[in-house]
């Protein structure tokens, strides 16, 4: 992987944003509800239903990830309670997780960025990750899911608090063709990467959350939970490889090629091949994921 420079004076001043940012998302409400439902025993379907639909556009995103074919549900699910009988109220907990921590940034549409271009590359690597985690092997429970879905959340970071460098990153990007991660570094002395690692530990999330959000760019240089950030990296390179469900902060990345080793590929050809054998599903996925 190349090695990429920064400068230390800009790296400092984009520290001293993060720290001084007052209003940065807790963690949503629902969470906290769902939680406190699924550590009571006595907790029925319907009770938890009750609490998840009353935020129509989680319910309605909730669905969209449920009948997505990579997410391996056979039968249409057409409600909240159909959801929780069939996930299961541990399946249920990750998703509504993943989706709040992703959906608590406001984003409005604009030239520079769509949140739903982001909604489905988001949903799409938590779907893919949770698939391609089972096919290669690899028991990593909901943890592949939940950090496919929030890996690129430093980006919703820097578009809502650091806006003016947001559009340098992307104008140095597009004028000197290299990508954006590299940009970032130019800019803001961080990536992506470090700036969700902030928020990530800020909420308290799990360590290995923490760490796949920080390495996923870059999965050699983390010293441990290797394999999941290998997969969240093979899932972002395969987005771009397939040219579906990709989201154009990824435009021009380059494969790690440590994860060839982690993920047990013989060679770049197999990798390729399994990327390949994914198009369709892919393709089926994120047209049920847009809304």
């Amino acid at each position: 992987m190349k090695t990429i420079n920064f400068d230390p004076v800009k790296k400092a001043n984009t520290e001293k944003v993060l720290l001084s940012i007052k209003n940065l998302p807790s963690i949503p409400k629902v969470i906290f509800e769902v939680t406190k439902l699924l550590e009571d025993p006595s907790t029925t379907t319907n009770k938890l239903a009750e609490i998840i639909s009353k935020d129509q556009g989680l319910t309605l995103k909730i669905l969209s990830v449920a009948n997505s074919p990579l997410y391996g549900i056979r039968r249409k699910v057409s409600s909240i309670e159909f959801a929780i009988l069939v996930l299961g109220f541990k399946d249920m907990k990750d998703i509504v997780t993943a989706i709040s921590f992703a959906d608590s940034f406001k984003i409005s549409t604009n030239q520079e960025f769509e949140p739903m271009d982001f909604w489905i590359h988001s949903m799409l690597a938590g779907t893919a990750a949770k698939s391609i985690a089972q096919c290669l092997g690899f028991n990593l429970g909901g943890d592949a899911f939940v950090a496919g879905i929030i890996h690129d959340i430093g980006i919703l970071v820097i578009h809502k608090y650091m806006y003016k460098e947001f559009l340098e990153i992307v104008k140095l990007a597009n004028t000197q063709n290299i990508p954006i991660f590299e940009a970032e570094y130019q800019v803001l002395g961080l990536s992506h990467q470090e700036i969700g690692r902030f928020l990530c530990e800020k909420w308290q999330l799990p360590a290995v959350l923490c760490d796949t959000i920080n390495h996923h760019h870059q999965p050699s240089l983390g010293t441990k939970n290797n394999v999941i950030t290998s997969i969240i990296h093979l899932v972002d390179y395969m987005t771009q490889k397939l040219n579906i469900g990709s989201f154009f902060w990824d435009t021009n990345m380059e494969l790690d090629p440590s994860i060839l080793e982690t993920l047990h590929f013989e060679s770049m050809e197999d990798l390729d091949k399994f990327t390949a054998d994914y198009k369709e599903l892919f393709e089926v996925s994120s047209s049920s994921l847009r809304f």
